[in-house]
């Protein structure tokens, strides 16, 4: 009784594990603007994201950015390329994001993007993803 009282107070003291979440993102449109990339859980998702990198844009190439620390978890990333530079998602009349964009696991949409579509469980190990704007 006393061991399993002082391992749980043990496993308790100690802090979750924390991380690196690399992700290479091709697909841009040119290489004029930026590529917006964003860190969200479930409780944030596409509202505030918990962690954000913004990433300036090469000819013809993939960009890489690393968002570091992050406890464990489940989350989704979502990048965007910010082509004219107003930092957010530009929209037609109907709501239709104009400029490219993707997620983890590159889902393929028919509406709005779930958390579901795009989560990964991020353990004590770094984790690197492929996000291809679309």
């Amino acid at each position: 009784m006393m061991r399993t009282l002082l391992a749980a107070s043990l496993a308790a003291a100690l802090p979750a594990l924390a991380t690196d979440v690399s992700v290479e993102i091709t697909g841009a449109a040119s290489s004029k603007g930026q590529v917006l990339v964003a860190l969200y859980n479930e409780e944030t998702f596409l509202k505030k994201p918990l962690k954000t990198l913004r990433i300036d844009l090469a000819p013809g190439t993939a960009v890489t950015g690393v968002f570091r620390d992050v406890p464990e978890g489940t989350y989704a990333v979502v990048a965007f390329h910010d082509e004219n530079g107003n930092s957010k998602v530009d929209r037609n009349l109907i709501g239709i994001p104009t400029e490219k964009i993707g997620f983890t696991n590159n889902p393929t949409l028919w509406g709005p993007p779930r958390f579901s579509d795009a989560k990964f469980v991020l353990g004590g190990t770094a984790q690197r993803f492929a996000i291809t704007l679309r």
